[in-house]
């Protein structure tokens, strides 16, 4: 029997798709699963055509109340075999587990077989609180994640054989107030972004606003799949009651369909259902998920009823016009979008905008002198002692409850959130708000007494016009640091331990490199498999995603890209910048070729359909003077950044052709200097001076030079770390804070290792510095070997090769001193 996987389904796009939606009945009774699981194997013939049943859905504590979890179910069912060849896809909620317990369930479920789920911030708990240390947006990145550190382990003949989970997530087109509907369609994108596969709408009766959705996500080129949400709404059961009291947050019931279900008859509340699904199928969705129901026979019912309906469906739209009255739509009876002025700033939002731009705003007004008064006191700099105890409890904490109703997180995100805090005004304190339970009038789904925080956030930023809602729209909070609670958040912005802390460095990400082996053998398998190697569901396909979405997770400034060790790269280079520019979050790829015909290739296809206003600028790594002259020109065409490699870091003005002769500005161009292993950079005499000293000399000299004010050095991270016997990763981080004190602005790495952001370990630190110091001087020379000689010793265990295989694409290495290096290996 062949497993269905929703998908492949979606996918392969044959039939419509339905998913059945089943809870446990009171008492965690699970014979409606049983029956309907029975009925499906001898009745599935009689599924109208076009029709495909795909599997069954199983929500996780709806409501908030406890009941079975997903997994139990289905294993309990599996042990009766029962399920057929139906996907089972459970919802995956963030209310009741941290990352840890999530990563134990997913895997749990992953080893049980179940790959398609739904992703969900989850109901708030009725009785227990709540844990939601992510959200919806944060779980399909975590998700993605595991995702990619599953390829990363997967060897090249295995990659169609790499578990992959299917990510669906929700959205609500059933909001009547501008904010509180926005929000949601601002969210869908983020969710996509983090790595959503396909949708699944909200539960609500307004033909109206499910047209709505349809129509925005064809403006906004959202192409992801979407299954509509029917619901069997009946007074046989209580859920047409509980929707309407709100005690299921999200469904929208409203006072006149609520009364009008009590005057009709079980065959019409089945026709409201069947209407429902022929709308959706008419309007574009994929498939539907279809709960409620009794059994198999009710599920035919409807569908029946829905296949002969069809595209005329519009002649019972009287079943589902049960929207808000005066309540908030998109779009006019002209289908022309609205618009709407921008709210006015409240007092609270002007004065934190002038607060926080006079404390937290570097370089201007007030922060730099705040900074050196609070780092005059070890405590403060420290983050604990009696003075940091002092300003947090004393002084900050008390202000920050009465203006923000803190909550003492110690890591704030006031600055991202337009002044408001989620945390303590969210009824589950999300990072990313809003979840989908806000009531029609806007306010908050688990207490109507408050607006939905989501709604405030939104006018906050409306009010700072287009660039507040640009921010809006592309701010993803990441979970807050849970071991920085109760700490002052203040010092913790100002001595760069909370989420705002950054480094000054800009990384071009090089794990999409044809010379590592391994994407080598999954772009050779794209290039062979023909002109539908970009759209073919494949393991290789699904590899290469990985690597694009991976780095974009990481916050990677650019994605690298070479093709150059493939047969013939010209014919796969369209197909990977589309996926760049589809899966990428907007980051643009760094283009690095020995070809002109490639590079300007690359380049037509991120400015296809774009204006050069309205996209981020790609970059291009030029290795040698006759591709310089070839590419360069077609800078006027295809603005881009580019990387030029030093081929002698003497050099006065090494920019200057291209600012003269090709128009390029000094901000446009990076600067590449030559980057030694340090397992070659011991002199065989102590006269000769290090590579690794005339690298630091060279940023230094380039970083002093007033007339190149503007360029940007770049060096390729991971070649410092070739052929040490252990501890890579450690040495280029110390090699890395070295450089940047040497004013060093841009790396070509893995963005996964977030160098930078983990400080190096003194030995390594110390052994980077003496290399650094290696002028040609005895001493110099003399602390330099001693020092390697010292870390060889203390890693004789690892002596096999730890260099990254990311490293390895140096065409053009400096001289290297062999014998030395030999010598250096066997004396550890």
């Amino acid at each position: 029997m062949i497993q269905k996987r929703l998908g492949d389904m979606v996918n392969a796009g044959n039939n419509f798709l339905i998913t059945a939606e089943f809870v446990p009945l009171p008492g965690h009774n699970l014979a409606n699963f049983e029956k309907f699981l029975h009925a499906y194997p001898q009745q599935r013939e009689q599924m109208p055509a076009g029709f495909d049943l795909a599997g069954v859905t199983i929500p996780q504590s709806p409501g908030g109340i406890a009941s079975m979890s997903p997994a139990d179910i289905f294993a309990v069912l599996d042990k009766k075999n029962l399920w057929s060849d139906l996907d089972v896809i459970p919802h995956v909620t963030a209310k009741d587990h941290n990352t840890d317990a999530l990563e134990t369930y997913l895997i749990g479920l992953q080893k049980m077989g179940m790959q398609s789920i739904l992703a969900l911030t989850g109901d708030k708990p009725t009785k227990a609180k709540g844990v939601f240390e992510v959200e919806s947006v944060g779980l399909i990145e975590f998700i993605k994640k595991l995702n990619n550190e599953a390829f990363a382990k997967a060897k090249p003949e295995t990659f169609d054989q790499v578990p992959q989970f299917y990510i669906a997530a929700a959205v609500s087109q059933y909001k009547y107030t501008e904010a509180a509907q926005m929000q949601q369609y601002f969210k869908m994108k983020k969710k996509i972004a983090a790595g959503a596969d396909t949708f699944i709408t909200q539960l609500g009766y307004d033909y109206r606003k499910s047209q709505e959705l349809f129509q925005y996500c064809r403006e906004e080129y959202i192409s992801v799949p979407i299954f509509g949400n029917v619901y069997f709404l009946t007074t046989m059961t209580p859920a047409p009651r509980l929707m309407y009291q709100g005690k299921l947050p999200g469904c929208v019931v409203t006072k006149e369909l609520f009364g009008q279900l009590a005057a009709e008859t079980p065959a019409q509340h089945l026709k409201r259902a069947a209407v429902q699904v022929a709308m959706f199928r008419d309007l574009g969705a994929v498939g539907v998920d279809l709960g409620g129901i009794f059994d198999f026979d009710m599920l035919l019912d409807i569908l029946n009823q829905a296949e002969q309906i069809g595209a005329n469906w519009p002649e019972h739209k009287a079943l589902l016009d049960y929207g808000v009255k005066d309540g908030f739509y998109l779009y006019d009876s002209n289908d022309n979008r609205r618009q709407w002025p921008a709210p006015p700033k409240t007092f609270q939002h002007r004065s934190y905008n002038i607060f926080h731009n006079a404390l937290f705003e570097p370089g201007k007004w007030f922060h730099n002198p705040v900074k050196k008064i609070f780092s005059l006191s070890k405590s403060m700099r420290d983050g604990h002692g009696t003075a940091e105890h002092f300003f947090h409890a004393a002084l900050e904490k008390p202000a920050k409850s009465l203006l923000f109703k803190c909550q003492d997180c110690g890591d704030c995100f006031l600055p991202e959130n337009f002044g408001i805090c989620t945390l303590g005004r969210c009824e589950k304190g999300l990072s990313n708000v809003p979840c989908g339970d806000a009531n029609p009038d806007g306010t908050c789904g688990n207490n109507p007494d408050i607006p939905c925080v989501g709604q405030l956030v939104y006018e906050a930023a409306a009010s700072e016009g287009s660039a507040g809602l640009s921010k809006l729209i592309h701010q993803v909070n990441p979970p807050r640091n849970p071991q920085l609670a109760n700490t002052s958040s203040i010092l913790n912005f100002f001595f760069g331990r909370d989420h705002a802390h950054h480094i000054d460095l800009i990384r071009v990400s090089d794990n999409l490199h044809s010379f590592i082996p391994k994407v080598k053998a999954a772009l050779q398998t794209l290039n062979d498999a023909g002109p539908n190697a970009f759209t073919k569901p494949s393991g290789a396909l699904r590899y290469i995603l990985s690597l694009i979405s991976g780095q974009a997770l990481s916050n990677a400034d650019y994605i690298f890209i070479n093709l150059d060790a493939l047969e013939s790269p010209a014919a796969i280079m369209p197909g990977c910048i589309e996926l760049i520019k589809r899966y990428g979050r907007g980051v643009p790829p760094c283009v690095d070729s020995t070809s002109a015909v490639n590079i300007e290739s690359a380049l037509s296809v991120w400015y296809k359909n774009k204006s050069s206003q309205s996209i981020t600028p790609p970059m291009v790594r030029i290795s040698n003077r006759d591709t310089i002259s070839k590419c360069a020109p077609l800078h006027t065409r295809y603005p881009f950044k580019i990387i030029v490699a030093m081929e002698d870091t003497s050099d006065e003005n090494p920019a200057a052709e291209l600012i003269t002769k090709y128009g390029f500005r000094l901000e446009d161009i990076f600067l590449e200097l030559p980057v030694t292993p340090i397992m070659k950079d011991i002199p065989e005499q102590s006269q000769i001076i290090g590579q690794t000293h005339q690298t630091f000399k060279a940023l230094e000299k380039i970083k002093q030079n007033k007339s190149l004010k503007g360029i940007k050095t770049i060096i390729s991270l991971t070649n410092c770390c070739r052929s040490v016997p252990g501890r890579s990763i450690g040495i280029c981080r110390a090699y890395l804070q070295k450089a940047q004190g040497h004013g060093l602005k841009a790396v070509i790495t893995d963005a996964t290792q977030n160098y930078g952001l983990i400080p190096p370990a003194d030995d390594l630190l110390q052994l980077i510095d003496a290399l650094a110091q290696q002028d040609g001087t005895e001493n110099n020379f003399n602390h330099a070997r001693n020092l390697m000689n010292n870390f060889c010793q203390a890693n004789q265990k690892t002596k096999t090769t730890t260099a990254s295989h990311k490293a390895p694409r140096d065409k053009n290495p400096q001289p290297q001193t062999e014998t030395i290096r030999k010598k250096l290996i066997s004396d550890c």
